[in-house]
């Protein structure tokens, strides 16, 4: 990629930019592609006649890396889970707050050059610190290539798949369940396990939920209680309660 900015880097935002790739573990061979990434639009405006550009086609690059990155990720992690499934759970690991909130983690509110306008709204503005991630990768994509995009990805996507799954879990699907079935049948619905399979380590879970002849549903899970609640969920959706 050519250089987009005519002049040299100023001392200090070339010290501002090392500490960048400290915080980020980062270490870039073109130094202005890192810089570029955090020149917002509205700064580029302000200075047209010292700036060619600004980090918004970073930013579109950045988000297909993201996305191909996260849909490999669950793929390979996730390799019983249904295209569904896959989907939901990529589109929150993809989404504004969930990268906006990685953003922060590393401080990069603090190293966007904002027009005057964006300037009081930069450092709360998750929209525009999403935005900054991905014109992150974007930068990390041209300079060093997928793979050390991945590497930085995949502990905050282990990071974000378990956050998911722990939301998940806090929801009590099964008491649900139960109050609806015995409201409206007077009945309590009935588990199963249909399937137990994989070493201890790594257990597997079928589980099948119903109330009389009124609707049989399953989950699978890490676990029983787990592969119960994704059960219960199932069941729920049946009967259009979720």
């Amino acid at each position: 990629m050519p250089n987009s900015i005519r002049i040299k880097l100023p001392p200090e935002r070339i010290s501002s930019l090392k500490e960048l790739q400290s915080l980020t573990k980062t270490q870039f061979k073109d130094i202005s592609l890192l810089h570029l990434a955090f020149v917002h639009r509205s700064f580029a405006n302000e200075d047209s006649d010292r700036y060619l550009s600004d980090n918004e086609r970073l930013e579109f690059l950045g988000d297909s890396v993201l996305g191909i990155l996260a849909a490999e990720f669950l793929y390979r992690s996730l390799p019983k889970g249904k295209e569904g499934k896959l989907a939901k759970l990529k589109s929150k690991m993809v989404s504004a707050p969930a990268i906006a909130k990685l953003a922060r983690s590393y401080r990069f509110p603090e190293f966007l050059l904002l027009g005057r306008g964006e300037r009081e709204k930069g450092e709360s503005n998750t929209n525009l610190q999403a935005d900054s991630f991905e014109a992150f990768l974007g930068a990390l994509y041209l300079d060093q290539g997928l793979e050390s995009c991945r590497k930085f990805l995949t502990p905050h996507f282990q990071v974000m798949e378990k956050g998911v799954d722990d939301a998940e879990e806090t929801k009590d699907y099964k008491t649900i369940l139960q109050e609806f079935c015995q409201k409206k049948w007077k009945k309590i619905p009935e588990y199963s396990v249909m399937k137990e399979e994989g070493p201890d380590h790594d257990k597997e879970f079928l589980v099948s939920v119903l109330c009389e002849n009124h609707f049989q549903t399953s989950g699978d899970g890490k676990n029983k209680r787990r592969a119960e609640q994704m059960a219960a969920k199932a069941a729920l959706r049946f009967l259009k309660i979720l």
